[in-house]
């Protein structure tokens, strides 16, 4: 069995903060609990964070980016049809995990005003892309909107979609969900 360090750099404590939001809750980013939870002092939280509002503020900015901003930027990098890029956009949320913290950075959003405004960027920046996505592949009006709102949602809850698949069979259904939104 592997220890935990005892010292984590300032991302590493926010991926191990958004893990410990999503498997116990808001309640356990309190400094004393969080600091309990990941079997570090109270020292290492303030080497990093001023106070709590800077914690929330860097939590809720870095899942921005790892689970969005990331997407973004490698998908604005592909040449390839718009089609593919969907497909890579797909198996990037899926193979990285990248929306499973998604149901709970809403659900503390829906209380704490700092994680709000942040979450509704997040929902524009996707819906931004996939937009553009489904714009390039000829849709238009209210079948453009309703394609990309309805695959935004379902990547956002995509991890609870394929943990019902067997770990080698994950891929079928990703194919199935984008044959599913490509076809006209």
């Amino acid at each position: 069995m592997t220890s935990k360090p005892s010292r984590y750099s300032r991302d590493e404590f926010l991926a191990r903060s958004l893990d410990v939001l999503s498997e116990e809750g808001e309640a356990e980013l309190r400094i004393d609990r969080l600091v309990s939870r990941l079997g570090v002092t109270k020292g290492s939280f303030y080497r990093h964070f001023e106070n709590r509002a800077e914690f929330v503020r860097s939590l809720v900015e870095y899942w921005e980016r790892s689970s969005t901003q990331v997407v973004i930027d490698d998908v604005g990098t592909m040449t390839s049809s718009p089609e593919d890029r969907l497909f890579s956009l797909m198996k990037m949320v899926s193979r990285q995990d990248l929306a499973g913290h998604d149901l709970a950075m809403r659900t503390w959003a829906s209380h704490e005003p700092e994680v709000a405004p942040v979450v509704s960027k997040v929902d524009r920046m996707r819906l931004t892309l996939v937009r553009g996505l489904f714009k390039e592949m000829g849709f238009e009006g209210d079948e453009l909107e309703t394609r990309t709102r309805i695959f935004v949602t379902a990547m956002s809850f995509n991890h609870g979609i394929l943990a019902m698949e067997p770990r080698g069979k994950r891929r079928e259904p990703l194919r199935q969900w984008h044959a599913f939104f490509t076809r006209p």
